[in-house]
């Protein structure tokens, strides 16, 4: 039994003995082990490293691939339509591919009509076609091919419901879609949404009316002109808190505020009528609103009061291409307050998968709008409105930075003067006789004298549309040391009303140390017409009829007659007016069958092509001691189009001999004003 309990305790003492000798032993194995390690670890590192290496060198031809790929690329041609490299030859071969779409697509519908009032009989060849256009003047193109300088066409193309007008906007590029998506193609509103813009359209009424009560309170007088503006300070006191709109950082924006209150020659109901339709609303101003849209018409909301909301896309433009146009997405409201006075509201809105133009400055529009107050004999009280914040993207021009930021530009004496003088126009258009003001001429009928006037309206409002040079092109000419300051655009036409095809504008802006009426009446000075106008071809010019648009008898619309010695015989339609703000004078040359058409007032003025040129006047930034002069200095800015080519045939058109033909003509024209105005 005792040997048994030793054995027990002694067996584990023996066997750590028995280790404890191994261990020893095998010391120098387990060093051993341990080096062999380290040293396999010392190579797996320098393995790693040269794995790095070569992975490096392998990055480095890849980069070489890829930039050999890109120079490839850049100097590739493509091989359906051989267009060449570089970004000004690709702008110009896409173009000339625009062209001859548009060309192929107007003669498949010559063609289609032809079968339909011809059936049966042969079809002629195209070129066999009478010609759409009547004869060139003013310019060539390469080739020998005929162009015309603001010419419009002997034939009367009728209007297509499907051509869009300037004023309405199609199109918004979205995202992240690759292609523009319509307007009227935008998801419906969910109840959520509905729900939350009625809410952020109560806030608005509310407070443009706040700011409206708020005279004294709410405005002080501007440094710059003395006009009302907003006090910041009081208007973040009240108002910021509750409202959805984010302020950006000081240093990125500017606020541009204002208030003006007119009273306009409109009954009140038609007045709130033209608000509420984008495209009524657009004639109204057609010198500041470029593009407009309904996108959502939203129910009545569960108000006392009579109340309408739509969710509205606009597009403004003013004076010239060096200014860059303001887009917005507002939601407009109109709510009745009394039996004789509505208020509507303005604020910005966001839409998802919505992007405007990269250049565009980001504007938001912060509680906006008009009161209008029913008046005796068809006139109605309007306290206008404008608040909104501005983030340029791209600094304003330096002739025209001043003007923005000191609130001439979309300020509310814009609008205010714009609606006075179109309400004013509108007003002529349902007389039944000539006033005295009137020298009718060669118009015989009340009938020709409407048509005349609105060609006229039309024609300023197609003017100003042009001025966005959305589609401009830098040429290498109009680059450089020899830079004229005259910018190109080149657009194919296809709208109706003005000659279908292809057509180069050039514009240019400058100041004058002049007041702005001193600039107007020069410009429409018969006397001296023939020198700086090339329609002209150095006669004299008489006037053929003239129209008085407003109690100021220098807003009209005339018909100009200038002598020629020549086969092809002109005239000149002109419509031009002056105000607090600036002014314009607008003409296109017309033959004679096209300008009988307008005064015979047989003609839809919608279908009659004209291509107009013209003068935009504004006054600068600096206050005037008279409304009448407008000032002591004028910016202004002239643009010129010529119909280089029309459907009817299609060449291989050289756009930089085009562009350098408008921009001598520019060019020449601004040298022969300034000289003649002594500003050289």
């Amino acid at each position: 039994m005792t040997v048994l309990v030793m054995k027990r305790v002694l067996t584990p003492t023996i066997a750590a003995i028995t280790l404890i000798i191994k261990f020893k032993g095998s010391k120098r194995f387990f060093m051993n082990v341990h080096i062999q390690t380290i040293l396999s670890d010392v190579n797996w590192i320098h393995n790693e490293k040269a794995d790095n290496i070569a992975l490096r060198v392998e990055n480095m031809k890849i980069r070489c691939v890829n930039e050999a790929m890109e120079k490839a690329l850049e100097t590739v041609l493509c091989p359906p339509c051989g267009g060449p490299h570089g970004k000004e030859e690709q702008l110009c071969n896409l173009q000339k591919l625009r062209t001859k779409n548009v060309i192929l697509k107007t003669e498949y519908e010559r063609l289609s009509s032809y079968l339909t009032k011809h059936g049966g009989y042969s079809i002629p060849s195209v070129d066999a076609l009478p010609d759409l256009h009547g004869p060139s003047t003013y310019g060539s193109t390469s080739n020998n091919r005929p162009a015309s300088y603001g010419s419009s066409s002997n034939h009367l193309p009728q209007q297509s419901s499907l051509l869009r007008r300037p004023f309405t906007r199609e199109l918004i590029n979205t995202t992240p879609l690759p292609k523009p998506v319509l307007l009227q193609h935008f998801q419906q509103l969910s109840q959520l949404e509905k729900n939350r813009m009625f809410e952020i359209a109560k806030n608005a009424v509310a407070e443009v009316m706040s700011l409206i009560q708020m005279e004294h309170s709410m405005w002080i007088k501007s440094t710059i002109d003395g006009r009302a503006i907003i006090d910041p300070g009081n208007y973040k006191r009240y108002f910021t808190k509750n409202s959805h709109l984010k302020s950006r950082s000081a240093l990125q924006s500017h606020h541009e505020s204002s208030m003006e209150v007119v009273v306009v020659q409109m009954d009140a109901r038609n007045l709130v009528d033209m608000f509420l339709n984008t495209e009524k609303w657009a004639r109204l101003f057609p010198t500041i609103v470029t593009e407009a849209k309904t996108i959502h018409v939203l129910d009545s909301m569960d108000h006392p009061r009579q109340t309408f909301s739509r969710v509205v896309y606009e597009q403004l433009h003013i004076l010239s291409p060096l200014v860059l146009p303001r887009e917005f997405i507002i939601l407009r409201t109109c709510q009745q307050m009394k039996e004789d006075l509505w208020l509507i509201a303005d604020v910005s809105c966001y839409l998802q998968n919505v992007e405007f133009e990269s250049t565009a400055p980001i504007c938001t529009k912060r509680p906006s709008g008009v009161l209008i107050q029913a008046l005796p004999h068809g006139r109605s009280k309007v306290t206008w409105i404008e608040h909104v914040e501005v983030t340029d993207k791209v600094w304003p021009h330096q002739l025209y930075r001043d003007l923005l930021y000191g609130g001439f530009g979309y300020g509310a004496r814009r609008w205010t003067a714009t609606l006075q003088r179109m309400c004013e126009r509108l007003s002529l258009y349902s007389m039944t006789d000539f006033p005295p003001t009137d020298y009718p001429g060669v118009v015989k009928t009340i009938e020709g004298r409407r048509s005349v006037m609105s060609l006229g309206e039309r024609m300023l409002k197609n003017f100003a549309w042009i001025m966005k040079m959305s589609d401009k092109l830098d040429l290498p000419q109009q680059s450089g040391a020899n830079n004229s300051g005259v910018r190109i655009s080149v657009r194919t036409n296809t709208e109706a009303g003005q000659p279908p095809g292809l057509i180069v504008c050039a514009g240019s802006s400058l100041s004058l140390p002049l007041p702005p009426l001193q600039v107007y009446d020069f410009l429409r000075n018969l006397e001296v017409r023939h020198q700086w106008d090339v329609h002209c071809q150095g006669n004299p010019v008489t006037e053929a009829a003239r129209f008085v648009t407003g109690p100021d008898q220098k807003n009209n619309v005339t018909f100009l007659q200038p002598s020629s010695v020549g086969e092809y015989k002109l005239m000149i339609l002109q419509d031009g007016f002056i105000d607090a703000l600036g002014g314009m004078v607008v003409y296109a040359p017309m033959n004679l069958n096209t300008a009988y058409s307008a005064i015979s007032g047989q003609v839809d003025p919608s279908t009659i092509p004209i291509l107009p040129s013209g003068f935009i006047i504004s006054r600068d930034s600096r206050p005037s001691s008279s409304e009448v002069d407008g000032g002591s200095m004028t910016l202004l800015t002239l643009a010129f189009q010529i119909f280089v080519t029309g459907p009817s045939y299609y060449t291989d058109l050289n756009l930089k001999d085009s562009a350098t033909t408008v921009n001598t003509l520019v060019s020449s024209a601004v040298q022969r004003i300034k000289a003649m105005l002594n500003c050289e």
